[in-house]
């Protein structure tokens, strides 16, 4: 016996030849699959696909102080798209500065109807914590409180209905590209 390779065992009969040469042609046609920068893509399509669902109310201005950065208006982007998140997504203040891109999915109270026709998704940035009691997203500033995103007003209104005081909302991380899980 002759060996070919870790996984390809070879014998000097023609039958048994002939056999590993098929299986030598479908380990090959396997690694050049794997290889393809195609199939690459479509992995992470698909992985992108699944998307964890959460809720998101809003709080309006003045924006003023936020558990990550202080005071000052120069901690919220340009856009205003900006957002305080819960304990689901706090990580001990590790989600500062994060991005998310968020897709309204519905009315979190009744179903669909809560989001704004022909909306796009958004991408928002994590500048406070909803639980402070010291920061702009105060439980008091809040339309709904309990939920897991509260969005700028800007934010909300984006992608919201304005007859709506909290939304379902799909989350995904636009770092890594891929939707969050709750801890």
């Amino acid at each position: 016996m002759r060996r070919l390779s870790p996984n390809l065992v070879c014998c000097s009969r023609s039958w048994l030849i002939h056999g590993c040469r098929r299986r030598a042609q479908q380990l090959a046609a396997t690694r050049s699959l794997l290889q393809s920068p195609l199939l690459l893509l479509l992995l992470l399509w698909v992985h992108r696909a699944v998307a964890k669902n959460g809720t998101a109310s809003y709080y309006g201005p003045p924006y003023e102080r936020t558990e990550c950065y202080g005071e000052g208006s120069l901690q919220f982007p340009v856009s205003n798209l900006f957002m305080a998140v819960g304990d689901g997504l706090w990580d001990l203040g590790a989600a500062c500065g994060r991005e998310y891109e968020l897709r309204c999915i519905g009315d979190a109270q009744s179903g669909p109807g809560g989001c704004k026709p022909g909306a796009n998704n958004i991408r928002v940035k994590v500048v406070d914590y909803a639980l402070s009691v010291e920061s702009s997203a105060a439980a008091p500033r809040q339309s709904v409180t309990g939920t897991d995103l509260v969005l700028s007003w800007p934010a909300f209104e984006a992608i919201a209905s304005p007859s709506v005081d909290s939304i379902k909302v799909g989350i995904l991380t636009t770092k890594h590209a891929e939707f969050l899980e709750y801890k």
